[in-house]
């Protein structure tokens, strides 16, 4: 039996049907359009393996208050869910705000920092990319959740950093 979801992408929401395959994958049904599915979690980490009707994509996925921040092929999709989520899931939250309005962006994955579009006092708009990150020789567009103001970045051009290092903070 189908299981039905409702979720946010960006900002269109979508009805989902998923269905347990007769393999180890699921069967999916977005907008009356079905697809095999394969997901499988990369050791303890963010990174996952999507197989999508035989195509493999390398996906990374953090959970964060209201839903997910999905990267897939250097582009992100914030997939927002009803239900919402635990806050600082294992490496932090990519997309965390603390109660004095302060929104840090952590990285999702381990890789070395190749872009930094953006430097301390700088306005960001919302979905602009920021900071550029290279993880298994694919560059990953990391976008500003909302609009703001840099107050500081903590990383370099070159600098190796681990799931869940800050990079920067928007006001």
């Amino acid at each position: 039996m189908a299981a039905k979801y409702r979720l946010r992408l960006g900002e269109e929401a979508r009805d989902v049907e998923v269905e347990p395959d007769r393999g180890e994958g699921y069967r999916v049904t977005l907008d009356g359009a079905a697809c095999n599915v394969s997901l499988r979690r990369i050791n303890d980490s963010a990174r996952y393996s999507l197989i999508i009707d035989g195509k493999t994509y390398d996906v990374f996925a953090e959970e964060g208050p209201t839903g997910y921040h999905v990267s897939v092929g250097g582009e992100t999709i914030a997939v927002g869910t009803q239900t919402g989520s635990r806050s600082g899931g294992r490496g932090g939250d990519s997309f965390e705000v603390d109660t004095g309005g302060e929104w840090v962006l952590k990285s999702p994955m381990a890789g070395v920092v190749r872009e930094i579009n953006v430097q301390a006092d700088d306005e960001a708009a919302e979905g602009q990319v920021l900071i550029i990150v290279e993880a298994m020789k694919m560059q990953n567009e990391l976008h500003a959740r909302r609009a703001g103001t840099v107050k500081a970045v903590y990383v370099s051009v070159g600098q190796r950093v681990d799931q869940g290092t800050p990079l920067l903070v928007v006001v």
